[in-house]
């Protein structure tokens, strides 16, 4: 089975990076759980630039992205699927990926990147079984490519309500581990 992971989101804790990205550059606290871009600019908490300077500062700085934490679970279930035999794959919208890469080896991760840029992610996914993200438009644009579409839950989408057609809620690693065994089964 051949298995697509988001980086951001489902392997990283970006989030939590982007909150204390925030608290040093601008001086404001934010919750990780409230770290989306629509929730942040919508409520003037920041500025679209101010938004997008702390991702080039987060995702470009080589020091500050390799303090990222790993989300929980990950580093227990992700060489597990790959000790099953599960093909893993990151598609990220990263175009960069040394960061990601280092960031990976250091936490004992050994995944094949592929780099898609702020564009579609469909065409990297073409021929997956499974993508996982936590971006749910990400996600509506790979109905009908990848068969199985999961949502990662944090508190920044956990208010979205999700079209039975587009994904599954997965709440941690443990239940996503869970989810790729019962469809291996059948």
């Amino acid at each position: 089975m051949k298995i697509g992971l988001d980086f951001d989101g489902v392997i990283s804790n970006c989030g939590k990076l982007k909150s204390d990205g925030a608290r040093k550059l601008y001086g404001v606290e934010i919750s990780p759980d409230d770290f989306k871009k629509e929730l942040v600019v919508g409520k003037g908490i920041l500025t679209s630039e101010q938004y997008r300077n702390l991702q080039r500062q987060i995702y470009d700085n080589r020091e500050i992205g390799l303090s990222m934490v790993p989300v929980d679970g990950v580093l227990e279930f992700v060489p597990r699927l790959q000790m099953e035999g599960y093909d893993l794959t990151v598609v990220t919208s990263r175009r960069e990926l040394e960061i990601p890469n280092e960031w990976s080896k250091l936490h004992g991760l050994h995944l094949n990147m592929v780099g898609v840029g702020e564009g579609s992610k469909a065409g990297a996914c073409s021929g997956l079984d499974v993508y996982i993200d936590d971006d749910l438009d990400k996600l509506e644009l790979l109905v009908g490519i990848v068969p199985n579409r999961y949502l990662f839950s944090w508190g920044y989408n956990r208010h979205i309500d999700i079209p039975e057609n587009v994904a599954k809620r997965i709440e941690s690693w443990k239940q996503f581990y869970e989810e790729i065994v019962s469809l291996n089964r059948h």
